[in-house]
């Protein structure tokens, strides 16, 4: 028996997690378009405020995670994992930023005020009473002004 089965297995004998699918574990740092490290989200141009777990069915139908905070990490955090919840089957996973008002931020163009992940959507199982993990995921943006901007010589920081 695997560590994470054997570990999911011990906290549903005592009541405290529930088990009703699987789980979604991400990472992601945020960075330039060229490459340069964003020390803080909110230097990042538009503000990242959250990232959204995206899970599409490969299968067809309904992201579980449309509309639902429990999808949505603290940009800062640098990961998140859903709760045990996710319904099993293969999904195409990707990360979204999602600006200060909730909403997908990834339109605009490079250079004024766009966020988004370059990487294509993964394609992961969801087994329940798992949890799956993704790749580390790059999260590019452009700089604020505030932050550095265009300055490619250093990092984007207050």
């Amino acid at each position: 028996m695997d560590r994470v089965t054997l570990i999911a297995l011990l906290f549903s004998a005592l009541g405290c997690v529930s088990i009703d699918g699987g789980a979604v574990e991400a990472s992601w740092v945020v960075a330039t378009h060229d490459g340069r490290g964003i020390a803080d989200c909110a230097c990042t141009c538009p503000t990242v405020a959250k990232i959204r777990l995206q899970l599409m069915p490969v299968a067809g139908g309904a992201d579980p995670c449309a509309g639902r905070t429990s999808c949505m990490f603290a940009c800062n955090r640098q990961t998140g994992a859903t709760r045990f919840d996710i319904p099993p089957g293969t999904y195409a996973m990707s990360l979204v930023p999602v600006g200060e008002d909730g909403n997908d931020i990834t339109q605009g163009e490079a250079g004024s005020c766009q966020a988004f992940s370059p990487v294509a959507p993964l394609i992961r199982d969801v087994i329940k009473g798992r949890a799956t993990q993704l790749d580390a995921i790059t999260v590019e943006a452009d700089c604020a002004p505030e932050c550095g901007g265009t300055d490619n010589r250093k990092v984007c920081t207050r």
